[in-house]
């Protein structure tokens, strides 16, 4: 009679084992949606009480689940010492099975049904987890204090679900082992990171803002559209520091069809638009919805002294998920690409000393190290297409934009020949031949 009472008793430990493992994984894996469909579904207030303290009924779940794998343990071995006189072999035999059998019955099976029918287990199962919590009381608690006393420094059990740092880690395995694409992880791991961004860190810096002054006509503001390829151009006073509003393409644009044949058009001020201001210390996120929220494109950011910092776009925020967008007018290209005539249109993320190179020449600079940089340098403001400068005995010319943010991307590199006035006229010419004998115009034509 003992044998059997000791195989159900091992039975019946081992099937709730496995409930309370198949419940443990439905509640970690249950999707929110879900779990709010099973909350209506269900006809009790049970699984509505688990939910709004998850922690507690886990730690339950988990010690209870401990509990009768142990007890089914224990009962085995019982059984199979009353029936072999030698206790290490019965010890040795029972663990065997039990090896087997929990890793079957408890550990692999149970999983695998409760990640498949999470809802169902979770209402099934939420009157037996919500009794096993009440008998408990607050024991559990206590354990998990005294567990975390005797391990000090390890990470507090305060979630009854995955924590960031255990899903980023699922993450990578998922991603190592080929269950997701490395694109997709890489925009998952983003949105973690999008939280803890600081507008700082994705603004387009001070530097690089293109501005309007105050006063300045709509057809100079159509000219400074259509050359930068930017549709929001900040109206500016004195400096960068007083910003008056922005100024839209499609404001002007509707402006100059409006106009009338002896019409005079309206100065930049009166089209543009208030300004949204924006600490560099604000999270990404944060600014975000509030974009979304006032139906706005840009912000002007300011740093902790009431200064312009930089400018920031709704699209410098999504970039930050998705990564860089390019439009169809972006093109790889190579680095450098001879022209003719002796010149050359490069990548203005070039080194100075790659296009020195090209020239035998030795450019040396402190303050910079790309084309691009130089070219900025030299002109002493944000290069648009067109814009021309000398420098170090070279003409270099912004030639087009590319990226969402419409930044010179490539520029015509030409040696002014010695001896020559290289006045402004000068380098225009001598850059507008390169580019017709780079289209195929003759060079007699050209010249």
């Amino acid at each position: 009679m003992t044998p059997l009472i000791l195989a159900g008793l091992a039975l019946v430990s081992l099937s709730l084992a496995a409930l309370l493992t198949a419940a443990e994984s439905a509640f970690s894996y249950l999707p929110r949606h879900d779990a709010e469909q099973a909350i209506l579904q269900s006809r009790g207030t049970a699984l509505k009480r688990i939910m709004a303290q998850p922690v507690a009924h886990m730690r339950a779940l988990r010690f209870w689940r401990v509990w009768f794998e142990m007890s089914s343990a224990v009962a085995v071995t019982v059984l199979v010492h009353s029936v072999l006189d030698n206790v290490w072999l019965a010890g040795l035999i029972a663990t065997g099975i039990m090896a087997i059998v929990g890793f079957v019955i408890v550990g692999v099976s149970p999983r695998q049904l409760g990640r498949v029918h999470s809802a169902a287990l979770v209402r099934f199962s939420a009157p037996l987890i919500r009794w096993l919590c009440g008998v408990l009381g607050p024991i559990p608690g206590w354990l998990v204090t005294l567990g975390s006393t005797v391990a000090p420094g390890a990470p507090a059990d305060n979630e009854a679900f995955f924590s960031e740092e255990e899903f980023r880690e699922l993450l990578e395995r998922a991603s190592e082992s080929d269950v997701i694409e490395d694109n997709e992880a890489e925009l998952i791991q983003s949105v973690f990171d999008f939280g803890d961004t600081l507008v700082r860190s994705v603004m387009v810096p001070r530097t690089d803002i293109l501005c309007i002054d105050s006063g300045s006509t709509l057809h100079r503001a159509m000219s400074l559209f259509l050359r930068s390829g930017y549709s929001r151009i900040p109206v500016i006073g004195e400096n960068t520091d007083q910003i008056l509003g922005i100024v839209y393409l499609k404001d002007v644009a509707a402006a100059l069809h409006n106009l009338g044949p002896d019409e005079e058009p309206p100065v930049v001020d009166e089209l543009a638009r208030g300004v949204r201001y924006v600490p560099d210390s604000k999270p990404v996120s944060e600014l975000l919805r509030e974009l979304q929220k006032e139906s706005t494109h840009v912000a002007i950011v300011i740093d902790e002294y009431g200064g312009t910092a930089g400018l920031v776009t709704l699209e410098d925020l999504i970039e930050e998920i998705v990564g860089e967008i390019v439009d169809e007018y972006d093109t790889e290209s190579a680095e450098a690409v001879e022209l003719g005539d002796g010149s050359y249109r490069v990548s203005a993320r070039m080194s100075i000393d790659d296009l020195g190179e090209l020239f035998d020449l030795e450019l040396d600079d402190d303050e910079v190290d790309t084309v691009g940089g130089l070219l900025a340098k030299a002109l002493g403001r944000v290069p648009i297409v067109g814009s021309t400068v000398n420098v170090h005995g070279l003409a270099l010319r912004a030639d087009r934009l590319e990226g969402r943010r419409n930044r010179v991307s490539h520029i015509i590199a030409a040696a002014v020949p010695q001896g020559a006035a290289a006045n402004d006229t000068d380098l225009d010419e001598l850059l507008e031949q390169a580019v017709q004998i780079q289209q195929g115009v003759p060079r007699e034509q050209a010249e």
